[in-house]
C-alpha cells in the first residue's frame, strides 16, 4: 500500500466476549506468543468474526492479560475478543474448541469489554514436587516466609539483576500437604518462582506448577 494513502479506518468492535482457556498437557509448554498465534489461527478457522484494529498492519482486537509461565500448566487463563459481528457466547465456545489443540478448553464467561488486569487481581497456584522437600521442613519454610515483614530475592531481566521484595504480593499460602499460594497480581509483577525463591528451600527435585484460578478478592 502506498503511503500516502490513509489506511482503512475499521469500525469499533459490536460486541466483546470474554473467554476462559485452559493449557495442560503438551500445551503448557507454550510460551505467551506461541498461545496468541494458536489463538489467532484458531479464530480464523472457527470463522469467528473477529473486529480488526485500522491502520495500515491491522490486528485482531484480542487482548491477555497475565499469561501463565512456559512450562506452568492453567486452570484459568483469559482472553478477551472484539466481535465485528454479534455471535453467541454458546457458538463461539463450540467453534473455537474443535479448532484447539490437545490441552486447550475455551469456555465463555461474560461480554463485559472493561479492561482484562482489573478483573484479574489475583492468582491462586498450586506446587507439588516429585521428590521435594519434606511436609514439615516445607511447613516451617512457610511459616517463616509469612511471618517475615520482607522478602528480598534477586531477580533476573534483560537489564540485569534487581532486588525484589516479593512478601506483599503474597495474600495467602498454605502447606497442606501441597503448596498453594494466592498471589496479588499487580506491577511489578511477582512470579511463583520468585516467591519459591524467598522461601529458601534450596535444591529441590522437579515440580509441577499450575494456576487454578484468576479473579478479583471477595
Amino acid at each position: 500500500m502506498a503511503r500516502d494513502k490513509q489506511p482503512e479506518q475499521r469500525r469499533p468492535p459490536e460486541a466483546w466476549i470474554l473467554l476462559r482457556y485452559t493449557k495442560l498437557g503438551p500445551s503448557r509448554f507454550m510460551s505467551a506468543r506461541d498461545v496468541a498465534r494458536v489463538m489467532e489461527r484458531a479464530l480464523k478457522r472457527a470463522g469467528v468474526p473477529v473486529a480488526y484494529s485500522s491502520g495500515f498492519s491491522p490486528h485482531q482486537r484480542v487482548s491477555y492479560a497475565f499469561p501463565a509461565p512456559t512450562g506452568a500448566s492453567s486452570q484459568a487463563e483469559y482472553m478477551l475478543v472484539g466481535l465485528d459481528a454479534p455471535m453467541p457466547a454458546s457458538e463461539v465456545t463450540v467453534r473455537l474448541n474443535q479448532a484447539m489443540p490437545t490441552g486447550m478448553v475455551v469456555t465463555a464467561t461474560g461480554t463485559d469489554k472493561s479492561p482484562l488486569p482489573a478483573r484479574l487481581e489475583v492468582s491462586t497456584w498450586l506446587v507439588e514436587w516429585v521428590d521435594g522437600p519434606s511436609p514439615g521442613a516445607l511447613a516451617r519454610a512457610v511459616d517463616a516466609f509469612l511471618a517475615a515483614g520482607t522478602v528480598v530475592v534477586d531477580r533476573r531481566s534483560k537489564s540485569g539483576v534487581k532486588q525484589q521484595d516479593v512478601r506483599a504480593a503474597v495474600i495467602e499460602m498454605t502447606a497442606s500437604p501441597v503448596l498453594t499460594m494466592t498471589l496479588r497480581q499487580d506491577e511489578p509483577l511477582i512470579r511463583p518462582s520468585d516467591v519459591l525463591a524467598g522461601l529458601g528451600l534450596g535444591e529441590c527435585g522437579p515440580m509441577s506448577l499450575t494456576r487454578q484460578w484468576q479473579g478479583n478478592p471477595a
